[in-house]
């Protein structure tokens, strides 16, 4: 079997996929846990906040610093990059648009109830999900070929 092809039910950045859906599972978890009981999870709150937040931004980073390089050659447009449109199929797209409307919806409502607590920053996780989408969307995305530009 070549290399470039892969089997059909294991499409490319499964990795990515999985990871942002577990973190939506923890971010669920984690909110649901910071809410009943906000004292004594208030440091864990922030710790896994902050942690799933840093490493959305690693993730975005590495996207677009993979994006960039890719540009040289192909037309990757901000919105095919970030977003995945035109880039990746649309069951892709749904996926990672799912994913982040889930964690936007716990996060903002878990912040809204306990506004002035640690569970607030909850607010700052859907960021995996935004730089997992970049980094797929990087690695793995389809965009159209540069033209030969003498200007």
């Amino acid at each position: 079997m070549k290399r470039g092809i892969t089997q059909p039910d294991h499409s490319p950045g499964q990795s990515l996929l999985r990871l942002t859906w577990q973190s939506t599972l923890v971010l669920a978890v984690l909110a649901a846990f910071g809410l009943m009981a906000p004292e004594p999870s208030g440091p864990f709150v922030v710790t896994v906040s902050l942690t799933m937040f840093v490493l959305g931004l690693f993730l975005l980073l590495f996207g677009l610093m993979h994006g960039l390089r890719r540009s040289r050659v192909e037309k990757v447009s901000v919105f095919g990059l970030f977003l995945l449109q035109n880039s990746a199929p649309r069951s892709i797209q749904r996926l990672f648009a799912w994913s982040m409307v889930v964690q936007l919806v716990v996060a903002v409502t878990a912040a809204a109830l306990r506004p002035y607590t640690d569970i607030a920053f909850v607010i700052l996780a859907p960021m995996l999900p935004v730089g997992s989408a970049a980094l797929w969307s990087a690695q793995h995305g389809i965009f159209p070929e540069r033209g030969c530009d003498h200007a």
